[in-house]
């Protein structure tokens, strides 16, 4: 009795959590398609931490079946492009929680999980830009990057610049690490999101994944250091320059995470409202951009640097 009892909680649990990301990223999407590539991770990340790791993958999988079955009869309700989103994030994210379910067997920490992430999300990278981003992708791609920024250029009536194809050729080289980083800021802000999301509705999360003491473990930073060199001594036209300044950029965000950190801990000491500290961040992000990122990055290296520096007294 008790046993068929459990079968049916956990059917129910699959079941609803199921229900629970279909009806998130459908009213996402119909929304603002701006708003669904922000926070599409959001439903799988609550999911992720509120039910166990085989029954979210369950939910992961049930949901892309109906989403295939919807499209076979109305490819208006359920775009394939929803489909394709749904079956990256839901990779992605089971990757995440698995690595973190692998880390704990094998007392992995923190720093060493989330480095150990990067490199294996960069070497799919990798696989991907060396078999996929053939010439006639790389020539089609140009080609919309360059009308989008014509038409930019004709709406705002500015004036054509001479440097535009040097310009596009840089924007081109770092796409897919740009991209990439955007995908993991995302990522992390919405898990962030998440945990925040499920302490006000008071549920209990499964795993309490926490990376507040997270730092660069040194095999990082040193490979980090050794594809700067690369880098600055190659040509810029190789695919090695390419390849080595999309995979730097990437893990980049190892010392962004860093950065962030000690950014948030500082804010944590004055004593300021919530939503006070929230609009503050907003308004940086705003008005600084990329720039806040720059800041943030530079802040993780000077801190590790200084972690290791203590370190070795």
């Amino acid at each position: 009795m008790d046993s068929s009892q459990s079968n049916k909680q956990k059917y129910l649990i699959i079941f609803y959590a199921t229900i629970f990301i279909l009806v998130f990223q459908l009213l996402f999407l119909k929304i603002s398609p701006q708003l669904y590539s922000i926070l599409n991770p959001l439903p799988f990340l609550i999911i992720g931490l509120a039910v166990k790791l085989s029954d979210f993958l369950k939910s992961c999988a049930l949901a892309l079946l109906i989403l295939v079955f919807i499209n076979f009869f109305s490819e208006d309700f359920s775009p394939k492009q929803l489909i394709i989103f749904h079956f990256i994030t839901s990779f992605v994210t089971i990757f995440f929680f698995g690595s973190y379910h692998l880390s704990k067997k094998i007392n992995l920490d923190s720093s060493n999980l989330l480095s150990g992430m990067i490199i294996s999300f960069l070497f799919i990278l990798s696989c991907f830009y060396i078999l996929f981003f053939n010439d006639f992708e790389y020539e089609k791609l140009s080609a919309f990057l360059r009308k989008s920024i014509d038409k930019i250029i004709s709406s705002y009536g500015l004036q054509q610049n001479n440097e535009l194809d040097k310009v596009i050729k840089i924007i081109m080289i770092i796409l897919p690490s740009i991209n990439s980083l955007i995908f993991f800021i995302t990522f992390s802000l919405n898990f962030i999101f998440s945990k925040f999301i499920l302490k006000k509705f008071m549920i209990q999360q499964v795993e309490n994944i926490n990376f507040t003491n997270f730092t660069t473990p040194l095999w990082f930073s040193l490979i980090y250091l050794m594809l700067l060199l690369i880098v600055l001594t190659q040509n810029a036209s190789s695919q090695i320059f390419v390849l080595s300044i999309n995979i730097l950029i990437c893990m980049s965000f190892s010392f962004l995470m860093e950065g962030y950190i000690v950014f948030n801990n500082y804010f944590k000491k004055i004593k300021l409202n919530n939503f006070i500290k929230f609009l503050i961040i907003f308004l940086l992000f705003v008005f600084l951009g990329y720039v806040l990122f720059l800041i943030l990055l530079f802040i993780g290296i000077f801190e590790n640097l200084s972690k290791k520096a203590t370190k070795r007294r």
